[in-house]
């Protein structure tokens, strides 16, 4: 989102609503959901629930065993998307624990691989279970929001519930797709740039990371994107606080970067640390493959003490043996 757009959606977070403009029914403003909103819909979903078993729709778990009873889905398949769920996120905290940007890089394909196989799985699955009395409580729930979200400029309904009901399906249609149009404005890697973004950060330092003295509300009232944007805001003040060298000018502001050259960083420290033998002679401290770029991000400079080993191997040849490893780390 470029940054006019996501100053602007930063305007509509801390007003709680966004304003748009609807063919059918013209000016309309969308509510921002905050926990009040929430727990209405818990009940009502609840509610739902209850009414579509009563009516004789089945629950997702049966449906699911019934499918596999009669060889339409398997047992080996839903251990598949077990796997793969228990897999990336096995993948996601060992990239958080790397070093290398040529590590991390390839990781994070393996990732996406893993991510799109998972995503081909459940949508495989889902098609078949059909309709369930969870997908029905769900579409009601949404329809619930769409109606208590949707309001007039003045910020009272545009449809009261029964209306909503009676509505005819093309105008419910038109509403939902503007709602959910403005709520990708809101996805988490939108609100992760605005928390990095001057016009948000010029503010934020200055309520002292109290979510009171910044939005004027007690949490209970806020909007969920309220939170969410204050949580992002106080984790990458920290990172930047933190922080004993100074962030690169190209990912100050590119909330994924940023968050893997921190991670990396402190991995780099920790290594070295551990590593070190300083106070002997000829003491040298080493990341094997390191480059430049990732010893800098420890604020190392690649120099004596400092050893790139696979440099040192292509000067002896290709290879190092252990006599020489132990001579290049000061132990005779």
């Amino acid at each position: 989102m470029e940054r006019q757009k996501l100053k602007l959606a930063f305007s509509e977070v801390i007003e709680g609503y966004s304003v748009a403009i609807s063919k059918s029914f013209g000016d309309i403003r969308i509510k921002h959901v905050n926990n009040s909103d929430s727990a209405k819909t818990d009940i009502k979903n609840n509610f739902y629930y209850e009414k579509a078993v009563s009516e004789g729709l089945p629950k997702r778990e049966e449906q699911v065993k019934y499918l596999i009873k009669e060889n339409l889905w398997s047992k080996e398949k839903d251990k598949e998307i077990d796997r793969l769920k228990d897999y990336i996120a096995g993948m996601n905290k060992t990239k958080s624990k790397l070093v290398l940007q040529a590590q991390i890089d390839q990781l994070k394909k393996e990732i996406l691989q893993n991510e799109n196989d998972l995503q081909k799985l459940i949508y495989e699955k889902e098609n078949i279970i059909g309709f369930t009395a969870e997908e029905y409580a769900s579409r009601k729930i949404n329809e619930y929001y769409m109606q208590i979200s949707v309001l007039r400029p003045d910020g009272s309904n545009l449809f009261t519930e029964e209306e909503f009901d009676e509505l005819d399906q093309k105008y419910v249609y038109e509403v939902m797709g503007i709602y959910n149009d403005n709520s990708k404005k809101f996805i988490a890697e939108n609100l992760k740039r605005m928390a990095l973004a001057d016009f948000f950060t010029n503010i934020f330092y200055l309520c002292e990371d109290n979510i009171y003295n910044f939005y004027g509300k007690p949490i209970v009232k806020l909007t969920f994107y309220q939170i969410e944007l204050f949580s992002f805001g106080r984790y990458f003040k920290s990172i930047m606080q933190n922080s004993e060298e100074e962030v690169p000018e190209h990912i100050a502001e590119d909330p994924e970067k940023l968050i893997e050259w921190a991670e990396s960083s402190k991995n780099v420290k920790e290594i070295l640390e551990k590593s070190s033998t300083e106070g002997k002679d000829g003491a040298a401290s080493s990341i094997v493959g390191a480059t430049a770029e990732d010893l800098q991000k420890a604020g190392i400079d690649k120099n004596d003490d400092v050893i790139d080993l696979s440099q040192k191997a292509k000067e002896k040849g290709g290879k190092l043996t252990m006599q020489d490893m132990m001579k290049l780390h000061g132990v005779k």
